[in-house]
């Protein structure tokens, strides 16, 4: 439906930019005008890698990055032996020798002796995969532990005789999948629609608290609320709306001409009781969760909003109409008469009154009506009635939670700020950087909630910043979820322990050693006295939830190229709808694409830290993993966070990697935003059920 397809393009302008790795050289400093200052003594400087303290020790690396523990002296507590040493933040250390892996203790007893096995880290617990891919789960201190703690799950889990697989839906009902069909089961798990009652059931959307299904029947669809009543009945339909905040759902039908051309819409309204409350004959009606009216176009081009007595609100002249972050607004665009792939962007009041003319290039929802805008030039944020919170003058405005921004001028220096303009950080003479367990990074609209925070002892969970001054580099440590700024220190420090321990990196040897704070060094209230400080409460995490899991599902579409269909490993992401977004690995599609009109290239820029992709070349660098994967079945995975290069130009596109059990990476690109970026077509054949691929046709956002 072209109202969608709008939607997409609308919300596609709005992702972010992932970040970039510094090289090591980058990493934390201690410059020289500070070498003996009274605030630390420095204990030690040999070694090429440092992590963070844990229970008196350390994990470093010798010269030939082989890691070992060292302790706050300096002295050695277990040798230099292993390619990686990680911290659980239990007492142990996952241990990587070769391709075996295990876990020892401070003193460096092996605790699990070292194995061919696969032992990785996820929200504070322990997965150890066998040869055979039997899982073990623990926690930090090696207590048993279970696959939805590793995944962030708060659910329980369901086996059902007679289900192949069970998922829980937001209210606590079920859909269970088997091979009679999909039947949706109560919160006690009794029947509520049967298995064969419909070819399919899946959850359309949620509103107030309660799941509305989605359910099909031959080429027929229909809306169920979760005791099984039918709300839209059975028909074929073109559209099915979600059930929007006034607790109405649409249906619409287009009419097409014999030439595929749209020659009229009708549609019908209906309340939650299944009763058609209004219908139309001359225009496509839709609802969602987040329109407090009705969203309605008469051409299939030209968008707006109306009641449901058909009075217009928002003006019928929109070319993306979509959500605003709450009922009460909507963000608005116009073509942009400089770019045929781009749309300008406004907002208006759901009653129709404009707020923010359709100027801006991007329109992105912050959240508590905050919005960062960009002209073309520059960056600001507004607020809800249109008012400029942080004025239009930032080369960048890096959002990485409403309450740390990071804001660039035209020099490339920069400060954090909250979405209302208050300080956080004064302003830096360069772009501010974070000093992460291992790397420095330099910010790019990287998601902030993923980096691993600093567990300083007496300051709870902080992240450590770099700015620099007149003077030097000064550190500012802030809270890694509320943005507060809780001091600084003239050094660049990776973490700082309650006994006032911390690590750094020499700018003249290049070396990695530790330093010892003295007392009243550190200006926050929480610095250690003496050497010896208590703990800090820790934050609580205002959003209050773990990570969720992040899985991969397999796929089994057609996939048609150039009309042959391909066997691609294909992957999708699947949102809260149940509605998957697409991913094939690059270097499949650069093989499979090879000699076409849309054939391209792929490397790897080491310095830049950067995927490559030259398009209109030869595929010249395949490396033996095309078309073949060495793992099946649903995969966790990682956002990509390496920056990718077409023709030499940062471009954002979504992908994400999929780990065999070797540590080996696979990276996968949705489908669309390779079509888009490399200039072929891709479309869905809905009767056919394919993914369509064209290489004679550029990219038409069908």
């Amino acid at each position: 439906m072209k109202w969608n397809k709008k939607l997409a393009s609308a919300l596609l302008s709005i992702i972010m930019v992932l970040s970039v790795f510094l090289p090591s050289a980058s990493a934390a400093e201690l410059p020289a005008t500070y070498s003996q200052a009274s605030y630390y003594s420095i204990a030690t400087t040999a070694y090429s890698r440092m992590l963070l303290f844990y229970d008196g020790v350390v994990p470093a690396a010798n010269e030939s990055r082989q890691y070992g523990l060292i302790d706050v002296t300096g002295k050695v507590v277990v040798d230099f032996q292993y390619d990686r040493l990680e911290s659980t933040g239990g007492g142990y250390f996952i241990a990587t020798k070769g391709n075996q892996m295990g876990i020892i203790d401070t003193s460096g007893t092996a605790v699990r002796p070292l194995t061919n096995c696969t032992i990785q880290m996820r929200n504070q617990i322990i997965a150890i995969a066998d040869e055979n891919w039997n899982y073990t789960y623990l926690t930090a201190d090696l207590q048993p532990s279970s696959e939805n703690a590793y995944y962030g799950s708060t659910g329980t889990s369901v086996s059902l005789p007679g289900y192949n697989w069970v998922d829980q839906t937001e209210d606590g009902y079920y859909l269970a999948y088997g091979e009679n069909g999909t039947a949706l089961l109560d919160p006690n798990q009794q029947v509520v629609v049967p298995a064969g009652t419909y070819d399919s059931i899946y959850t359309r959307c949620v509103t107030d608290g309660k799941t509305y299904y989605q359910a099909s029947k031959g080429t027929q669809t229909c809306i169920l609320d979760n005791t099984g009543k039918v709300v839209v009945p059975l028909g074929e339909y073109s559209y099915l709306g979600g059930v929007n905040a006034s607790g109405l759902v649409s249906a619409s039908v287009t009419t097409q001409n014999a030439d595929g051309t749209v020659s009229g819409y009708s549609s019908k309204l209906y309340d939650l009781s299944g009763q058609e409350v209004s219908s139309w004959t001359d225009r496509e009606v839709t609802t969602e969760t987040y329109f407090r009216d009705l969203a309605f176009t008469l051409d299939g081009e030209n968008y707006g909003t109306m009641d449901q007595n058909g009075n217009v609100l928002v003006p019928n002249q929109f070319s993306v109409l979509t959500t605003a972050g709450d009922t009460s607004k909507v963000v608005v665009g116009v073509d942009d008469p400089a770019s045929d792939w781009s749309y300008l962007y406004g907002l208006y009041s759901a009653d129709g009154a404009e707020i923010a003319a359709p100027i801006y290039q991007e329109f992105r929802i912050l959240g508590d009506d905050y919005f960062r805008v960009y002209n073309g030039a520059h960056y600001g944020i507004l607020n809800g009635s249109g008012s400029f919170t942080v004025p239009l003058e930032y080369k960048e405005l890096r959002v990485y939670t409403r309450d740390f921004i990071e804001a660039v001028n035209d020099q490339d220096g920069s400060k954090m700020i909250t979405a209302d303009g208050r300080e956080v950080i004064p302003q830096s003479l360069e772009n501010i950087y974070v000093y992460d367990d291992q790397y420095t990074y330099s910010y790019h609209e990287y998601d902030y909630n993923t980096l691993t925070v600093s567990e300083d002892g007496y300051e709870g969970q902080v992240l450590p910043f770099r700015v620099k001054t007149s003077g030097g580099y000064e550190t500012y440590y802030v809270d890694s979820k509320t943005g507060e700024s809780l001091g600084s220190l003239p050094v660049v420090a990776s973490n700082i322990t309650s006994d006032g321990m911390f690590v750094y990196r020499d700018t003249t040897s290049g070396l990695y050693g530790f330093g010892q704070l003295t007392a009243g060094s550190f200006g926050n209230s929480y610095a250690p006295d003496s050497g010896k400080g208590s703990a800090a409460p820790t934050p609580g995490d205002p959003n209050g939830s773990e990570t969720p899991a992040q899985v991969a599902y397999a796929t089994s579409y057609s996939i048609l190229v150039d009309g042959k269909e391909v066997a691609f490993d294909a992957y999708a992401l699947r949102d809260a709808d149940g509605n998957d977004t697409n991913y094939l690995k690059l270097r499949d599609v650069a093989h499979v694409l090879n000699g076409s009109l849309a054939q391209f290239n792929v490397g790897w820029d080491a310095e830049a830290g950067a995927i490559t992709i030259q398009t209109r070349t030869d595929y010249t660098t395949p490396n033996g993993s095309e078309m073949s994967t060495p793992f099946t079945g649903d995969q966790a995975y990682t956002t990509n966070q390496a920056v990718v290069l077409v023709d030499g130009v940062e471009t954002a596109l979504e992908a994400i990697t999929l780990t065999d059990s070797s540590g080996n990476g696979y990276t996968y690109f949705k489908v669309r935003d390779l079509g888009q970026a490399l200039g072929f077509d891709v479309t869905w054949d809905s009767a056919a059920g394919a993914i369509v691929i064209d290489t004679t046709r550029p990219y038409s956002g069908t």
